[in-house]
């Protein structure tokens, strides 16, 4: 595969779900080969390709406990896999496993003093993780549901920055049709916050830009 990225979070309701499933639809557009895995017992992902008739990508369900061993069997030689994991606290075998085999490992984090705090839970499963890891992931925090015109964001960038976490420029903000976004259809336009997150995994990985019909932006 080209590239495999996992949102991984402690806690439930972090926005794992919604980012992993708009982040596919981005990647996708910009034309990419993308394969969503949902790892979740939930089946949430899952739930939501079904209620659209189908995401425009593969999409499979691997709940199962050497999830990231599998991760290998659903992509090509040319695909981008995102997998979306559950909450690390009540099912810790499949988010390790999953987070044994991704290049890029990406917490998302809502701008409040509670999630810093809860970031050192999910640290420890890094730190859990990188003792068997065959080679270090890309580790970085998300800042996800930010409102723009608070100092929160910025503030809570600074605090995570100082415990040593690198944190992704794109955010996600607090927008209503973020929050509405499950079970709907999305929308990803050029320059959308979500299109920038899919940029900057693009960069990170050394990957090219490319346009809707697969070529060179």
């Amino acid at each position: 595969m080209l590239m495999s990225v996992a949102l991984a979070n402690l806690k439930p309701g972090t926005g794992k779900t919604t980012t992993t499933v708009l982040l596919a639809y981005a990647l996708h557009a910009r034309g990419y080969d993308v394969a969503l895995a949902d790892c979740d017992p939930a089946g949430s992902a899952l739930a939501w390709s079904d209620a659209v008739g189908g995401f425009p990508f593969g999409i499979y369900g691997l709940a199962v406990k050497d999830a990231g061993r599998r991760l290998a069997g659903i992509a090509g030689p040319q695909t981008i896999v995102v997998a979306d994991t559950p909450q690390a606290e009540d099912h810790g075998a499949i988010v390790r496993s999953v987070l044994r085999h991704v290049d890029e490992i990406t917490i998302p984090v809502a701008p409040s003093t509670i999630e810093v705090e809860r970031t050192s839970g999910i640290g420890d499963v890094l730190d859990e993780v990188a003792e068997v890891r065959a080679s270090p992931a890309r580790v970085a925090v998300l800042l996800n549901r930010v409102v723009g015109s608070a100092r929160s964001g910025g503030d809570v960038r600074e605090a995570l920055t100082s415990l040593g976490y690198e944190v992704l420029g794109p955010q996600i903000p607090r927008r209503e049709v973020y929050a509405l976004a499950y079970g709907a259809t999305p929308r990803i336009t050029p320059g959308d916050p979500v299109d920038l997150l899919a940029e900057c995994y693009l960069t990170r990985a050394g990957l090219p830009m490319k346009g809707p019909n697969g070529a060179a932006a």
